[in-house]
């Protein structure tokens, strides 16, 4: 998996290169998906985290949220059931 994330780092730059729109969402809740270890602190989900005039591919911010909601949501249950143990 961490070698396909590197390629889609190097298409996205590629892509980026020749006026294409970045990806970088999408690879990122690839990330966190596949390295939840990785945590949240190292995933960017706002829009102020896009350099100036960088097109986005549409949708892909949005799936990114919701991606990180789940994620926190499942880290609330698991340290509730945690406590309540």
């Amino acid at each position: 998996m961490l070698a396909e994330v590197i390629s889609d780092m190097n298409s996205n730059y590629e892509n980026r290169k020749h006026g294409g729109n970045s990806q970088v969402f999408s690879i990122e809740e690839k990330i966190i998906s596949s390295f939840p270890q990785i945590g949240l602190e190292n995933v960017f989900a706002e829009e102020f985290y896009l350099p100036v005039g960088q097109r986005i591919e549409p949708g892909t911010l949005e799936a990114l949220k919701v991606t990180i909601n789940e994620f926190k949501n499942q880290k609330v249950a698991k340290n509730s059931s945690k406590k309540l143990s």
